[in-house]
């Protein structure tokens, strides 16, 4: 046997049947395993994580196929359709809910994604499969293809319910305050000119709901005649954008009743090009504001007690006479008439007689004068006739006014049938005195003519009384008088011939709780001068800021001793402020400089302005109050209801007190409509949060109807009368 040669034998030292050759390849093969472990690993871990998430997502997620069948779902939906993720798989909507029109939805709102093929969301119901009650979503379905390309969507569902049930809840809250508001909404379709209401505006013009039309017709036929022009044209300029709609007009009820509203709205919807759509507004019923204010208007033209015109309504009367006497030339004149002796009857037999008295003088009056005549009650027992026209020839005018006070005179002279205390019937001799003056150009003001015909007047008192005295040029030494007196004043602010009086005031309990401070002047050879004299003279001669200004410094240093621990350290001390004094820019600073000056709490300071405040610069006005409220101080309106009251412009002003009016207070025990007017003043205060006190309360009886309408303080000669510091300090230092 021959050995095997090397050179011949060419094969592998390895065999394939040998562990040598296998083990290379187990080992790749190992390799190979390992890493697809690992990443099969890595993937659960993965999907364990995804599937975390996505079954802790709040939302409800799934997919579905174009049959509508879940493919996919989250833990969130299977616990609400109250299944498990190997249930659902395969089966749609109908399998879990007994709603079949809601799966009926379900599969056409899939359909639908998958055949636009773009996202969208919808809002949608699903029906809870444990409680069974409704659910709202908000659903953003997406479409998509898988690896086999077939369509799938994918759902991403939030779960709004509470959201729309707290809507639903804001909305019934709202309709419930719609229907039940005081204000009559309307709510207008200007496409289909149609028109909503709530149940207030049916009420409002007295149309049961069943019978409206719901037209813009029915709305336009409801409006006054008289109205309805300006109202149209006001929702048009509405409608053209020009200011929303706000007008106050007159509606007919289906009654033929007229009632007062104030009409406002606005466009709410308009088109690409700015046409208008929808116009929403309301109505208020202001018909009883607006009666109350006719009612504070009569007042404020006219006296309470005589139903003549007032002083206020002369003066426009007269400025008018002056003007048409010039353009006309003719000649017009002015008679001042002064009763002789009227204040003994005041005295002797009490002011219910002399009301009596002044009610029969007026009557007197009026019947005597021409129709073209005013009469008007100038103040207590003085009265005033404004007589145009009178020939444009001098000496017939002379004449024709001659006659006329003849005519007044023998009137006034004729005896009384008077009731007297307790109401015995007595028989009054009275005579007047009378002074007056013609004019017949514009070269005399109206106050310069009343004055004029004042001087005339007392001329007849100076002659004897129960006289007539035409104004004659050497009467001037009266006119004199004034220029003296305005001297006079000047030098008395100066020499301190100026003093205050106090006049107290009390509240319901008639317990002191403050006072007004009374301005008086002692003359140094004149004696005492009303401040109804000198106070007009302070306003026209630019010293009343001097004036106003001395008045606080007294007020704050009163104040002030006040406040150091006496029995007065928490009574209210009120100040008169001239409106001539707010008008100025400097006062506020005077105000706040006087305060400055002395140590005290401004909270008991009080200014009374009058309702001439409403006839000035109102957004000047009611800065400038603003501006001394902030101070500390508090505002009372005085005088209320004789000038220039509007209860539009009470409510802007922040007034902290109103004060009813003497003349209204007067008359109040026999005049219905006088109570009516006060308990309306009493209640507008409350209502607005003022403090209400009521002056010139003189008879208990009037105390007594003051006190049941609400009052809160008085102030009167019934209480006390104006006093000096050191007497009122006497007098109540004791508490």
């Amino acid at each position: 046997m021959t050995a095997p040669s090397d050179a011949g034998d060419r094969r592998s030292p390895r065999t394939e049947g040998s562990d040598d050759s296998r083990q290379p390849d187990d080992t790749s093969l190992h390799s190979r395993l390992q890493e697809m472990s690992s990443r099969l690993e890595a993937l659960e871990a993965e999907n364990h994580l995804l599937r975390t998430l996505v079954d802790t997502h709040p939302d409800i997620l799934f997919i579905k196929d174009a049959k509508g069948l879940f493919r996919f779902a989250n833990r969130t939906l299977t616990d609400f359709y109250g299944t498990t993720l190997e249930d659902i798989i395969g089966r749609d909507d109908s399998h879990y809910t007994g709603n079949t029109e809601q799966s009926h939805f379900f599969r056409r709102s899939v359909e639908q994604v998958i055949s636009r093929f773009e996202c969208e969301t919808v809002f949608e119901d699903a029906t809870d499969g444990t409680t069974g009650e409704v659910n709202h979503f908000r659903s953003i379905k997406q479409p998509f293809h898988d690896i086999h390309g077939q369509p799938l969507v994918a759902v991403l569902a939030h779960n709004i319910t509470t959201e729309v049930r707290e809507h639903e809840r804001k909305t019934r809250q709202i309709d419930h305050i719609y229907d039940t508001s005081l204000e009559g909404f309307w709510d207008w379709n200007i496409l289909t000119s149609s028109v909503t209401h709530n149940r207030r505006w049916s009420q409002i013009l007295g149309i049961p709901e069943s019978e409206l039309s719901n037209s813009l017709e029915e709305f336009a036929s409801l409006l006054h005649p008289e109205d309805k022009p300006e109202a149209m044209i006001a929702i048009q300029d509405c409608l053209a954008g020009k200011t929303a709609y706000y007008h106050r007009h007159r509606m007919l009820t289906r009654g033929g009743d007229v009632v007062w509203v104030i009409d406002k709205g606005d466009v709410i919807e308009r088109d690409s090009e700015g046409n208008p759509l929808r116009m929403i507004g309301s109505i208020t019923d202001i018909t009883r504001i607006v009666e109350s204010e006719a009612l504070l208007h009569q007042h404020s033209r006219f006296d309470s007690l005589t139903k003549l015109a007032n002083r206020a309504t002369l003066i426009d009367s007269l400025q008018q006479a002056i003007i048409i006497t010039d353009a006309r030339d003719t000649h017009g004149a002015l008679i001042f008439i002064d009763l002789d002796h009227f204040k003994k009857i005041n005295d002797l037999l009490g002011h219910t007689t002399g009301d009596h008295l002044l009610i029969e003088v007026a009557h007197r009056l009026s019947s005597t004068v021409r129709d073209s005549d005013l009469v008007a009650r100038f103040g207590g027992d003085e009265f005033v006739i404004l007589v145009q026209p009178l020939s444009h020839d001098p000496q017939t005018a002379c004449r024709e006014l001659d006659e006329l006070m003849e005519r007044l005179q023998q009137a006034l002279n004729q005896p009384y049938s008077l009731l007297g205390p307790q109401s015995q019937p007595l028989q009054h001799h009275s005579s007047a005195s009378l002074g007056s003056i013609m004019f017949r150009d514009r070269h005399l003001s109206a106050e310069e003519l009343i004055r004029r015909a004042d001087i005339a007047m007392y001329r007849a008192k100076e002659g004897g009384r129960n006289q007539t005295v035409r104004f004659d040029p050497s009467m001037r030494v009266e006119l004199e008088r004034a220029v003296q007196l305005e001297n006079d004043l000047r030098r008395a602010i100066e020499n301190e011939e100026l003093y205050v009086e106090l006049q107290p005031q009390f509240d319901r309990g008639l317990k002191l709780v403050g006072a007004e401070c009374l301005l008086r002047w002692r003359h140094a050879k004149l004696g005492n001068i009303s401040p109804y004299e000198f106070i007009p003279l302070a306003e026209k001669s630019q010293l009343i800021d001097s004036l106003g200004d001395w008045v606080l410094a007294q007020a704050c240093k009163l104040l002030e001793d006040w406040q150091k621990d006496t029995a007065f350290a928490r009574l209210y001390l009120s100040v008169n402020v001239s409106v001539k004094q707010l008008d100025s820019p400097h006062y506020v600073g005077n105000v706040a400089k006087a305060l400055n000056q002395h140590t005290l709490d401004p909270q008991y300071l009080q200014l009374e302005l009058t309702e001439n405040v409403f006839a000035t610069d109102m957004p000047a006005t009611v800065a400038r109050m603003h501006e001394l409220r902030s101070l500390g101080l508090r505002l009372s309106l005085d005088d209320f209801g004789t000038g220039f009251s509007s209860l539009t412009y009470i409510k802007h002003l922040p007034f902290d007190e109103l004060k009813v009016d003497r003349s209204f207070v007067n008359d109040l025990e026999n005049d219905e409509m006088n109570r009516r007017m006060v308990n309306f003043m009493v209640q507008l205060g409350r209502e607005l949060g003022m403090c209400v006190v009521a002056e010139g309360v003189e008879t208990p009886r009037q105390r007594e109807l003051l006190l049941e309408m609400g009052c809160d303080a008085l102030q009167g000669y019934l209480m006390d009368k104006p006093m000096s510091i050191e007497a009122f300090t006497a007098r109540y230092q004791l508490g």
